[in-house]
């Protein structure tokens, strides 16, 4: 079994955590800050989290002050953003994710941009991260079930590990953490319908979801029983594009293209989407037919160029008779409104 050093967690109000504290620096998503700035005790500085490109988070060092504490308040980049610079300065983080669309909050490694790039620096550790459950159920309703992503990608990440693993090709499997990545879709199977209806529970489940996948990341020293060629091809997507998705729901998407690809688990993982109401169809994604193909007929060569692990990419084909099997996958999802 694990031992999990898992990150210290608080379900809290945001309100009572900002206004106890001494000066901060906040990196946010608006929304929702500018709803929250007239209800907290202000911070000394506040940065608008969009852009996660090394030139421009080095930028914001340049211009950090001498509030005592970085916090993070949003989705992804907000939390990133609050990562690197606590990095960079040593000063304290906080974090206070007001969606669970993605694991940010609890992963040491910070996720940036080089070049358009996915790339992982640092290790930071955050103080605490408060769970804000009013908060988080306050956001549109999709942003939430996105959270599915992070975790649904543990069965085409496992899928490749064991490929990986059978091959001498990277990290040992590890029976542990392998059972954590099953344990946590057995999970996934009977939240469906709560992350649907974006319930307490459902909030409160990803939250600790993701609070274990960091920890075991941070215990194991990579990830490869949760990202696996469904992530290569989410960032193989978004470098070919410049499109920044909602992480979960492209993931959601990605996985079952994975899956595909793979031969297994296609329709478990499209039946989990389906239940859980996630957003993953690639017209509600904004997602076309060309830069699909533009995506998955380069995913080979980009897996090579960027030193990704391997995967089911390496040992298949991938031609155009592909591509159109995998777009029919991805196509069979049902459609999810567009708001809500």
């Amino acid at each position: 079994m694990l031992d999990l050093p898992l990150f210290e967690t608080t379900e809290s109000s945001h309100r009572e955590v900002l206004d106890g504290l001494p000066s901060y620096t906040a990196c946010v998503s608006d929304p929702p800050w500018s709803n929250l700035a007239s209800m907290v005790r202000p911070p000394e500085r506040v940065i608008a989290a969009w852009d996660t490109g090394i030139d421009h988070l080095e930028s914001l060092i340049e211009a950090e002050g001498d509030s005592e504490y970085v916090v993070g308040i949003g989705g992804g980049s907000a939390l990133d953003t609050a990562k690197f610079i606590s990095w960079k300065t040593g000063k304290p983080l906080i974090q206070i994710p007001t969606i669970v669309s993605v694991d940010a909050c609890f992963t040491r490694d910070i996720g940036i941009r080089v070049e358009g790039n996915v790339k992982y620096v640092g290790l930071i550790i955050p103080e605490t991260v408060v769970v804000d459950i009013d908060l988080i159920r306050s956001a549109p309703g999709h942003l939430n079930r996105a959270g599915i992503g992070d975790i649904l990608s543990c069965q085409t990440g496992l899928f490749d590990w064991k490929l990986a693993s059978d091959r001498d090709e990277g990290v040992a499997w590890d029976n542990d953490l392998a059972a954590l990545g099953y344990q946590l879709l057995d999970e996934l199977t009977e939240h469906a319908d709560e992350v649907a209806a974006v319930s307490e529970d459902a909030v409160r489940w990803l939250a600790w979801a993701y609070r274990r996948i960091g920890a075991a990341c941070m215990q194991a020293g990579h990830s490869r029983f949760e990202e696996g060629s469904e992530h290569f091809l989410g960032y193989a997507y978004e470098f070919h594009t410049g499109d920044h998705q909602i992480h979960g729901e492209l993931i959601a998407m990605c996985v079952v293209a994975a899956s595909s690809l793979q031969g297994e688990g296609q329709s478990q993982a499209t039946e989990i989407i389906a239940r859980s109401k996630t957003r993953a169809h690639p017209a509600d994604l904004g997602i076309t037919r060309q830069a699909f193909d533009h995506a998955v007929l380069d995913l080979a060569d980009y897996v090579r160029r960027q030193d990704l692990d391997f995967s089911m990419v390496d040992v298949c084909t991938i031609d155009s008779h592909v591509a159109d099997q995998l777009w029919s996958a991805v196509t069979e999802l049902p459609r999810q409104p567009s708001v809500g």
